[in-house]
């Protein structure tokens, strides 16, 4: 169950990771807005 676990994190750990990458560029360039950011997020989840 541990090394279930630490696997299930790291895979978690890439994925926040990923949609940092994706959402933060444009976020930051007011390409989009939080609000917009979230409705990307809540797709992909």
């Amino acid at each position: 169950p541990m090394l279930e676990r630490i696997i299930a994190n790291e895979r978690e750990s890439r994925t926040l990771a990923q949609t940092r990458d994706l959402l933060l560029p444009r976020l930051m360039s007011g390409e989009i807005r939080v609000a917009e950011a979230e409705k990307i997020v809540e797709g992909e989840v």
